[in-house]
């Protein structure tokens, strides 16, 4: 009797511990999630802050906070689980009676775009395991991770093949309203700088040699396609990914001259128009070009080609800056046109192509070999015209 009586008040206090724990687990309880900043650069390192408060009596002796977010935010020793395009992080709590606990998770942030947490959900359990309790948490935070700027000094050191290999160094900004002195002609420069006086003294055509000052302006025009005929999303989209970290690299070399520039590109960030930026100068104007190429989506919304010919007359800039993951018949032609017309135009290639396809009219500079990974074998040639 004594023995069928124990069994009963155990099976009542199973059945009591387990009502009162499905009943006021989640009760003034409290969680907040969040991340310590709302923006940053590729790699960058930020924190991932979890903060649960327990305002009741009934400690919570389990508790596990189940975080998806983008695949793109690393965990630092977390045991996450990956997949297509998100993140799976779990996270574990013992909360005492009226207790604050705080979590911090060291973040690296792998990649350019507008990340945040997608979903959390809160599951807990009585004394025994016996039931699972789970509970939707608020998610509010996100980040704007913007592009990652290239050394420009060391990336933009091009082989010549002139004479012999020498390097040289690409310098930006060349003005065309200032002469340093003549230089002799090449097939790159426009009939307009002929130096008519040094020609006849000469016996041979020079042209004017313009310094690098800040009085002019850029207009940078990205592709967005990896290759020609791309239709709709990018196939190879790393190579897109490093064109975008050009213009970040660009965007960041006229600030200290507060030279004007604007962007164009051939995606829309707002599913009805292609990226057209107002020309304007200083940091803040080129954070929110960083912030727009941080916002730009994996697609393209017309070719290339196109694209160069249906914003042709609306370009005015003094130096056109095309950035590119491949080099085709119609960039070429948008880039004689406009040096014929006595604008100064150069094309960034992030794709392998061969020195062969490179024509000696056009200033092209191929910078595939910086952006693979060391060791990475290739037999593929790139080169600098």
């Amino acid at each position: 009797m004594e023995f069928l009586a124990l069994i009963i008040v155990v099976a009542a206090i199973l059945i009591l511990q387990s009502v009162l724990f499905k009943k006021m687990s989640f009760k003034h309880l409290t969680y907040h999630c969040e991340l310590s900043r709302d923006e940053a650069e590729e790699g960058d390192q930020i924190e991932l802050i979890e903060t649960v408060v327990n305002k009741k009596w009934l400690p919570i002796p389990w508790l596990k906070s189940e975080i998806t977010t983008s695949k793109w935010l690393d965990f630092a020793g977390a045991q996450s689980i990956v997949t297509d395009q998100s993140r799976f992080v779990p996270s574990f709590f013992m909360v005492k009676s009226y207790q604050k606990v705080q979590r911090k998770w060291k973040v690296t942030c792998l990649k350019r775009g507008v990340f945040g947490l997608q979903k959390i959900v809160l599951v807990s359990t009585d004394l025994l395991g016996g039931a699972t309790l789970s509970h939707p948490a608020k998610v509010d935070s996100q980040i704007v991770v913007l592009p990652k700027s290239l050394e420009l000094e060391e990336v933009f050191l091009s082989p010549k093949y002139l004479s012999g290999d020498t390097v040289v160094k690409r310098h930006l900004l060349e003005d065309p309203f200032y002469f340093a002195g003549v230089r002799e002609y090449t097939e790159r420069d426009p009939m307009n700088k002929i130096h008519w006086l040094a020609t006849a003294k000469q016996q041979k055509i020079m042209v004017h040699q313009n310094d690098y000052t800040s009085r002019q302006s850029f207009a940078v025009i990205l592709n967005m396609q990896s290759m020609p005929y791309e239709v709709g999303k990018t196939v190879f989209a790393e190579n897109v990914e490093n064109c975008i970290r050009v213009c970040a690299s660009i965007f960041d070399r006229t600030i200290a001259g507060q030279v004007p520039v604007s962007l164009f590109a051939n995606t829309s960030i707002d599913g009805e128009n292609d990226v057209i930026s107002t020309e304007s100068w200083g940091e803040e104007h080129v954070m929110e070009l960083k912030r727009i190429l941080a916002h730009l989506p994996l697609n393209s919304t017309e070719p290339y080609g196109e694209f160069l010919n249906m914003i042709y007359d609306g370009v005015s800039s003094t130096d056109v800056i095309l950035v590119s993951s491949y080099l085709s018949e119609e960039i070429l032609e948008f880039m004689r046109n406009k040096r014929y017309s006595g604008i100064h135009v150069t094309l960034y290639l992030t794709g392998f192509i061969s020195g062969e396809e490179l024509p000696d009219d056009c200033e092209i500079y191929c910078l595939a070999d910086h952006f693979r990974e060391e060791g990475e074998p290739s037999d593929e040639k790139s080169m600098v015209s």
